[in-house]
């Protein structure tokens, strides 16, 4: 009777197990059937050209936004047009460290190769294209400031191990106009040059002035506008660049002004207001809002630089500035004559330059335009400094000038207010004394550079680590003793 009673129960437990495995299975086949119509459908959207310039920014952000719930199979619909989105879990090496729905690996060999990635969205890509171009966004960097980046593949992957994503960097500096209780500059606005800085009291030549991350780092084949897919193929990833970025960020890109308002309004707004930078030997544009707000001026008292390491902007007072000036940097380069300046401004910025260079009577503009073909002259009899700083120098290469040239170079330099470029003149000054074995005159004039190139390059700037090398052993530096 126990017996019976039993194998009842056991039997009644096994068709339950079994009604309930039955159960699972249905369920699961169930949501199989629903992401697989969900992808078909988001590909024939995709197919049908909806992310088109025209489409309303909310449907497109929904439609992108929609692909980051899929995986890599689902997603990719079949190419039949010239441009589709298509999400890849493993574009980039490691896991999104921020999804939860992918738990991080407990490998050790894949987090020895590779650490934990920084993106916290799925990139999302053009497929179809000659060059594979994805949208890669941390929105936790810097202290949930975030950044996206519109680059390939392989770009991302060495951006991905920069220390800025894995170390903390205190030494920044907090000055903003938002978020520091004294810094040294109001934002106010300045009749026909729109909003800027003024000093509110005096900075002094060396000054950090501000200090900030970038908030977005575009290819510059992904958003030239003499690019031959542009602007088609790239603006729908343009737009989700930076519709990823958190809210109060996405603010800051919008608050910048745009040269052609009534073209797209992001993409006008990325032309306006980016900074040239290489990564991965390949040129891109980076974005930082707060550095933007500084207005144009051919002779200009600030000078900035980007650390490629930490991607953070600084800025720094290439003069002292005295309260109720306003903190300018310059757009163009320095050392072209008034005419090819205003044209290069005119061309990219829309306005024309009224500094106090280009305001000048037409004596004093025909003066400056000699001495700046005299600058570019004296610098080309020096031969090519940018390979010598480098470190490619080499024992008996041919220089060119001399020390009395060199110092008429730095006169030069000052006669033209070049503060913010002077470094240039230093480190010819430097390089010509070691080269006729003039110690001490060598290491006044790299001392010089030195401190010119930390405002204008960087800690780790070429020049200034050459200069240093030339400071610690003179004789030994690779231009002692080359012939001019």
């Amino acid at each position: 009777m126990d017996l019976s009673i039993k194998m009842g129960t056991t039997w009644l437990w096994s068709l339950m197990h079994s009604f309930h495995l039955v159960i699972h299975v249905l369920h699961y086949h169930l949501v199989m059937l629903s992401s697989a119509l969900f992808s078909l459908a988001l590909c024939s959207v995709v197919q049908a050209g909806s992310f088109d310039l025209t489409t309303p920014r909310i449907e497109l952000d929904d439609r992108l936004q929609l692909e980051q719930f899929l995986n890599a199979e689902q997603a990719t619909c079949p190419i039949r047009d010239n441009f589709s989105i298509q999400v890849t879990e493993h574009l980039h090496p490691g896991i999104c460290a921020h999804d939860n729905h992918h738990p991080t690996q407990n490998t050790s060999s894949v987090q020895t190769a590779d650490p934990i990635s920084p993106w916290t969205i799925y990139p999302t890509c053009t497929t179809n294209t000659t060059k594979k171009f994805c949208v890669f966004t941390s929105q936790t960097f810097h202290a949930n400031r975030g950044i996206t980046i519109l680059t390939t593949p392989s770009t991302a992957r060495v951006l991905s191990r920069l220390p800025a994503f894995h170390t903390k960097t205190p030494h920044l500096s907090p000055l903003s106009e938002n978020d520091h209780r004294d810094p040294p500059f109001v934002v106010s606005a300045i009749p026909g040059r729109g909003m800027g800085l003024i000093a509110n009291r005096t900075i002094e030549r060396g000054d950090l002035i501000k200090s900030h991350p970038a908030i977005a780092i575009f290819h510059n084949d992904a958003v030239t506008k003499g690019h031959a897919l542009y602007p088609t193929h790239y603006a729908p990833l343009m737009h989700l660049a930076i519709n990823q970025l958190p809210p109060p960020t996405r603010s800051l890109f919008l608050a910048m002004a745009a040269h052609n308002v009534t073209e797209e309004p992001y993409i006008e707004r990325i032309y306006t207001n980016t900074f040239g930078e290489d990564f991965n030997n390949q040129e891109h544009s980076i974005v930082i809002p707060e550095t933007a707000r500084l207005n144009h001026d051919c002779r200009p008292n600030a000078m900035y630089y980007f650390d490629p390491r930490t991607l953070v902007h600084y800025t720094h007072a290439a003069r002292r500035i005295y309260a109720g000036e306003e903190i300018t940097i310059t757009y163009v380069d320095p050392l072209q004559t008034r005419l090819k300046r205003r044209a290069a401004i005119k061309r990219s910025w829309g306005f024309e330059c009224s500094c106090s260079l280009c305001s000048q009577g037409v004596q004093f503009v025909r003066e400056s335009n000699r001495r700046i073909v005299r600058i570019n002259e004296l610098m080309k009899m020096f031969g090519d400094l940018d390979l010598k700083v480098e470190g490619k120098g080499k024992k008996g290469a041919k220089v060119g000038g001399s020390p009395e040239i060199a110092e008429l170079l730095v006169g030069l330099f000052e006669q033209e207010r070049l503060y913010a470029s002077i470094v240039d003149a230093y480190r010819v000054a430097a390089l010509a004394y070691a080269a006729k074995g003039m110690e001490w005159r060598a290491v006044m004039w790299a001392m010089r550079a030195v401190e010119a190139g930390l405002i204008h390059d960087g800690p780790r700037g070429a020049g200034v680590l050459d200069m240093k090398r030339l400071l610690t052993a003179p004789r030994e530096h690779w231009s002692w003793g080359v012939k001019l």
